[in-house]
């Protein structure tokens, strides 16, 4: 007799993920939704305008108008959604005390959390997004932050050490704050390590400011501890940190003083649903630019762009800002430049880094639901998604972080 096959595993359900949402919002929601279908029968009453034989002028006036309800109401709908999905991080800060007073006695340490801000609000998934970056942050103050009792009561401190989780909305951003008041990090220290790894030569590290050397944590691979420790490492470095939060659209940076503790702070976009970009044109194709990493946008003349160390830069207020070609880094046709012509440039930012970025030209600026890169696209570099434009072609979106 033939054996039987082997049943097939039964399919796993979808994994259902909740949210709880306050009844206030939905009926917001509601009163949107019924004001749209008013606009959508006006929309029809147009149309059967226009079988008629109505006036081209008289169309483009009502067409005009209907278009401004429309846009309002896609706005309104646009905040009721973002506000529906929006939860205060007190989420994610409120498993932080038992993992701080576990890790402290484990490592022998007195450690006071301090919380604040935990009624600032952010999306859902940004949210969801942050904890792991945040726990890997915060047992890093107290692994290699925060002093043993001794060592603090010899420093003249209290044996005691603090560590501040804090959250602030800052414009359109969430700004989330690590500090503790421990050893704080030596840029010397960080200098030397660069240059043991190969990743610096001498003079290169030396040239360094100390903000610069700071930045070094953040370096792939990059740990200045002698022997990796279970509870802040995980696996997980200041790099994967870094990655994490530019791949959520925002940027990490430090501070620290010697003897006086560090500072790692972290700024998000409050929402990761909509994204407001400004499109650019390079090589005869479109681009998207997301507006968080624009700071400003000029016109250079060929005069005001310098080579220093094989390298363009233009100075920028009184500051030497290092200048890249977009047609070059996606290797693009470029056009001839003629000394009569400005160069348009983006002045971006990406983490601490500022750069500017010669393209082809300014077009519009634009609020767009930005999808992640899937199929044929899925791990094309230096995009971080894609969306579609009014005349249904699909725009790259350009990312900052990986092409600077």
């Amino acid at each position: 007799a033939m054996p039987e096959a082997a049943a097939a595993p039964e399919p796993r359900a979808p994994q259902t993920t909740t949210l709880r949402v306050d009844q206030a919002r939905i009926d917001q929601l509601m009163n949107l939704i019924g004001e749209l279908i008013v606009a959508k029968n006006s929309l029809a009453y147009l149309l059967r305008k226009a079988e008629a034989g109505a006036g081209a002028r008289e169309l483009a006036r009502d067409i005009k108008d209907q278009h401004a309800v429309v846009n309002r109401l896609a706005e309104d709908m646009q905040g009721a959604i973002m506000a529906i999905r929006m939860l205060p991080v007190s989420h994610v800060f409120q498993r932080f005390p038992r993992l701080v007073r576990d890790v402290a006695r484990k490592l022998g340490k007195q450690v006071e959390l301090v919380l604040e801000g935990e009624e600032t609000e952010a999306d859902k998934g940004m949210i969801e997004a942050l904890a792991e970056p945040l726990i890997h942050m915060v047992r890093n103050s107290l692994d290699h932050g925060l002093e043993p009792p001794e060592e603090r009561l010899a420093a003249g401190k209290p044996a005691q050490g603090r560590v501040w989780l804090s959250a602030a909305s800052l414009n359109e951003s969430i700004l989330l704050t690590i500090r503790d008041d421990g050893r704080g990090i030596d840029p010397a220290r960080l200098r030397r390590k660069a240059v043991e790894r190969g990743m610096l030569e001498p003079e290169a590290a030396a040239a360094l400011s100390e903000a610069e050397a700071l930045r070094l944590i953040f370096a792939p691979g990059f740990s200045t501890a002698e022997q990796v420790s279970d509870l802040s490492g995980r696996g997980v470095g200041m790099d994967v940190v870094r990655a994490t939060v530019e791949k959520a659209g925002g940027w990490v940076d430090v501070e620290s003083e010697i003897g006086r503790g560090t500072a790692i702070r972290v700024t998000l976009p409050l929402s990761m649903a909509v994204t407001r970009i400004m499109t650019i044109e390079c090589g005869g194709q479109l681009f998207g630019i997301p507006m968080g990493a624009v700071v400003e946008s000029v016109r250079l003349p060929a005069a005001a762009i310098h080579r220093l160390r094989d390298r363009e830069a233009f100075v920028l207020r009184d500051r030497i800002v290092p200048l890249l070609r977009l047609a070059a880094l996606l290797e693009l046709p470029a056009p001839p430049a003629t000394a009569q012509e400005d160069a348009p440039v983006l002045v971006l930012r990406a983490g601490s880094a500022t750069v500017g970025l010669v393209i082809g030209a300014f077009r519009e600026r634009m609020e767009a639901i930005v999808r992640p890169l899937d199929g044929a696209l899925a791990g094309l570099r230096g995009f971080a998604g894609t969306t579609l434009l009014g005349d249904g072609r699909v725009l790259l979106i350009l990312d900052v972080g990986e092409l600077i």
